[in-house]
């Protein structure tokens, strides 16, 4: 529970430092050398002309232009024939999922990143819609009134929304030709749950691993080793801002060899420690206390007590590994999971015996038990006795 000043909250919602959307209007006189960035950046163009190269397809901006630059996007902009007057709305990573919560069909949302035009011109009914959501948020960013970043962050995500749906209004075609070398850039950067070998992806189109990586390198300024690294480490920022994954099933996830090996190749590519990111960009730089882990442990075994215990579903759902649960419910209850769900059945059976007529084997099923026998040993264990002294007991 956090206090704010006046009143109580269930989060700290109202000062994350991810949610802070930053919009300018700007001006581009000069060429813009090729970025590769963690930002989301959105851009409508109100007056200029010039060309800009989005993962090496070729567009060119003029007034009416909207396009979405993802942190998967490298660009750049050149021929700046006459300087571009834009409006630039960009927020963090983290807000960037939050933004994509609703449910899509299979690869919709890779289909947002490269399958659709990222820059196209806006009809006139489109642009009016646009240019509404713009102006509010440039009067917001000037008054900064109350509520400021929850009026910027609904606004941000109306913003998004509207590219989303005219981007796949646009979708290109199949039959459109494809750049190779592109295309596995574009697979390096994303397949990061998995470490895929460069050999495999050169065998894929016919080449010989230096002549891909060579070529890899001409069209992005990377190579293949440092995408693939680069990838992991983006990702990584955005499942940071998720305060209940922890930093090992971050690390697992994504395909590192240890947490050691995540933090030094963390550091590298974002010259700054896991941690220093957290404190800039998340709050107040902390994840989840060991304290609300054992609690999220503890109630996650008396939610689901009665059925049977597999230690997989339980990393899955609370999307933290056997090692980390295990020595926070150590921590926390002085022994191991199964030996506190064992101890919340008990407890559970002893509601059950004074409050309920059911049978002794009717509440080892209830329970969670999977014989009379190992409820009865475990119950003597705790209580000291049998469940059916137990119930005598009480009712006396």
């Amino acid at each position: 529970m956090w206090y704010q000043k006046d009143w109580f909250t269930g989060s700290d919602y109202y000062n994350l430092k991810e949610k802070q959307i930053h919009v300018e209007e700007l001006e581009i006189k000069k060429n813009v050398e090729q970025k590769f960035h963690e930002m989301t950046e959105i851009y409508y163009v109100k007056n200029g002309d010039a060309d800009i190269r989005i993962n090496g397809e070729k567009y060119q901006i003029q007034e009416g232009s909207f396009f979405c630059l993802y942190m998967h996007h490298f660009y750049q902009i050149e021929h700046i024939r006459k300087p571009l007057q834009c409006v630039k709305v960009s927020f963090h990573i983290g807000l960037f999922m939050l933004l994509c919560f609703e449910q899509h069909k299979a690869n919709e949302n890779e289909m947002l990143i490269y399958g659709v035009p990222p820059l196209f011109t806006l009809t006139p009914k489109e642009k009016q819609r646009v240019l509404r959501i713009l102006d509010d948020l440039l009067v917001e960013e000037q008054e900064e009134k109350f509520l400021l970043h929850n009026m910027n962050i609904y606004l941000a995500m109306q913003l998004h929304a509207l590219y989303c749906r005219y981007a796949m209004e646009r979708k290109k075609k199949d039959n459109s030709e494809k750049d190779q070398v592109w295309d596995i850039i574009h697979r390096v950067v994303l397949d990061t749950s998995k470490t895929v070998p460069l050999e495999e992806y050169a065998k894929a189109v016919g080449m010989t691993a230096v002549t891909l990586n060579r070529k890899i390198v001409k069209r992005c300024g990377y190579t293949f080793f440092q995408l693939q690294k680069m990838g992991k480490v983006f990702n990584a920022c955005a499942l940071l801002h998720f305060p209940d994954l922890n930093i090992q099933y971050i690390s697992d996830y994504l395909g590192f060899t240890n947490v050691e090996d995540f933090y030094r190749v963390f550091k590298r590519y974002m010259n700054v420690s896991v941690r220093e990111y957290q404190t800039k960009n998340i709050r107040n730089g902390v994840q989840m206390h060991s304290e609300e882990e054992a609690l999220q442990i503890l109630i996650y075994l008396i939610l689901n007590f009665h059925h049977h215990f597999q230690m997989k579903e339980m990393e899955t759902e609370l999307k933290k590994n056997s090692y980390l649960i295990e020595r926070r419910t150590k921590e926390a209850f002085g022994g191991s999971v199964s030996e506190l769900l064992e101890e919340i059945r008990i407890h559970m059976a002893c509601s059950y015996l004074v409050a309920t007529d059911r049978t002794v084997t009717q509440i080892s099923s209830d329970v969670g038990f999977g014989s009379i026998s190992s409820f009865q040993r475990s119950f003597f264990k705790y209580m000291n006795q049998t469940p059916s002294q137990f119930r005598t007991y009480i009712k006396k």
